[in-house]
Formats: structure tokens, sequence, C-alpha cells
């Protein structure tokens, strides 16, 4: 009686035959820069987006004097090609991104590197803090406050408020406020307010997730935490909306001597790119006044869930 297949054969006696034998290429886990400028860039979620609803978004979005390529490379991976060092600068500089309300991550791309070495764990991000007692010198309190960020990128008075950006680590928790302490030993407190914030964690702190989604809070702690959660909407600053609205107008220099006016500081509102330098350049211009309510309401997100 016959026998099937190798009953009856010791592993040792088996042989494979040539058509028992293949070869695979495995997919290279290195990516490639593609051109001169190129950017890398990741989602920080834990969430799997469609590549496809990624590019067209980020198409729609930047407005770049020349075009661009985006590539998919990994999960909620991409590589960005320009044609010019100055559309990959400006991208750069327009900092903090959303998609989805998640953020995200950037970084240049010289050279090959494997997938599994690439670390994008920061974000510039403008923070918007005071007011401060009359006492408190700004200029030094703002370097003060920005070494504990890791030094500060670029700063700017306005009137009894000031704003810095920063670098923000996004494997830390977001930060709150600060305290200072002056010459009697009293303390004050000074909160943080970010501009552009995207999903964040009420209970964790932590960028890129709710808290229903959060591995941290028990499902017992939720409830408690919604009712008094530690970080809350009060961490995002108000979208200059009269900054905005002026460009819709096509008279941002009359708008703006108006807002300087105001604010007592005509030469800071120079250095404002997350206004002016992204709207001028890189935002499609609103077309209705539609535009500006969605943009507030947006700011005015519901508590998770």
């Amino acid at each position: 009686m016959e026998s099937d297949g190798n009953n009856g054969l010791g592993g040792d006696e088996i042989s494979l035959l040539t058509e028992e034998l293949i070869q695979l290429s495995v997919k290279s886990s290195m990516v490639e820069p593609n051109g001169k400028f190129s950017l890398i860039c990741s989602i920080w979620t834990e969430k799997s987006y469609n590549q496809e609803s990624f590019k067209a978004q980020m198409r729609s979005i930047w407005k770049t004097n020349k075009k661009f390529g985006i590539q998919g490379v990994g999960q909620n991976l991409f590589m960005i090609s320009f044609e010019s060092e100055e559309d990959l600068e400006t991208v750069l500089e327009g900092q903090p991104w959303l998609f989805r309300k998640q953020l995200i991550l950037f970084d240049q791309l010289s050279k090959s590197m494997a997938r599994d070495q690439i670390r994008l764990v920061s974000s510039p991000f403008w923070i918007k803090t005071g007011p401060y007692l009359p006492e408190f010198d700004k200029k030094d309190l703002l370097h003060a406050v920005g070494v504990t960020f890791g030094g500060v990128l670029r700063s700017e008075i306005l009137g009894e408020f000031c704003r810095l950006r920063v670098k923000l680590n996004v494997q830390r928790p977001l930060r709150r406020g600060i305290f200072v302490s002056i010459g009697n030993g009293n303390k004050f407190w000074i909160p943080f307010k970010y501009e552009k914030l995207p999903t964040f964690c009420f209970g964790c702190g932590m960028l890129g997730h709710s808290l229903h989604d959060c591995t941290e809070i028990a499902p017992a702690e939720e409830n408690k935490i919604r009712e008094d959660p530690p970080f809350s909407l009060a961490l995002k600053a108000k979208l200059n909306l009269v900054g905005r609205e002026s460009l819709k107008l096509n008279a941002l220099a009359k708008k703006l001597q108006i807002q300087c006016s105001n604010v007592g500081k005509s030469t800071e509102k120079q250095e404002e790119p997350s206004y002016n330098e992204q709207s001028s350049g890189m935002i499609r211009e609103p077309q209705n006044d539609a535009w500006l309510t969605t943009k507030t309401a947006d700011l005015e997100m519901q508590k998770e869930e």
C-alpha cells in the first residue's frame, strides 16, 4: 500500500526539490529621501488613518509656490518631497499642523533611514501666558519659562500678555502652567494656553488620544475625572479671529493697526507666524462668514465623546 506525502520518512531524509523552494524579496525597511528637500512626518496617535485622506487634506491646506509630493512609507508615516527649499521651510514654520485634530510631527530627511530608527517626538507650539503682576520683568520671565522647555524659539510681548514659541516633547503630559516665586516668598501661578492644541486626554494630559481611549485611566475612574478633569479646554488659546478676518476682507494692514493700538505694541505683530505667515502663505483665504463661524465652533470643542 502506498503512503501519502512523507509518511515513514525521517526528517533528515527529506530533500527539497527545486519546485519546493522559492525566494521572496522582503520589502525594504529603509526610507529614502525623494530629492533634496524632503520631510518625514507622522500622525501622533495610535489610530490608523487612510493615507489618501491625509494626502488630500494636506494638499488642500498647503498653498506652496511649487508642487510637492506625499508618499506613504508606513502606518501614519509619510514622506513629503518639495521642489523648493522655501516651500519646505514654510511648512515647518507653520507648525503645528493637525489632521483630524491629531498632531502631525515633522523632521527633515536628508539621508536614508530605517523606519524603526525614525523618532519624531517633538513639535513647536506657541504658548500664551499672563496676565502678569506689574513688578514682573516680562523678558526675564519669558526666558526663565522657556528654559524649562529647553529653550525659546521665539517670543513676543503683547501688552500684559506674552507669547513664546517652544518645542514640546509629545511623550510628556501638557504643562498647565508654572509657579513664579518672588523675593518675599510668595508664589504666583502663571497658566499656559496653547495655540492650535490637538486632541489631548483630560485625564493624563497626553496628546494623541482622548479620555475614553486612555490606557492610564481605569474605566471606573472616567466619570469622576469627567466631573473634575485635571486637564481641560482651559489649555486652549483662543484663535485671533480679527487677524483671520482681515485676510478675508483683504484689509490686513488696517486691521493690524487697530489691533496693535489695543495692545500698544505695533512692532510685535511682525512675528506672528501662527496668524500672519500661515494665513498669507499657506492657508486658503476664507470665502464667506461661515468659515469664521466654523472655526469658532471648533475652538469650543465639546468635552470628549
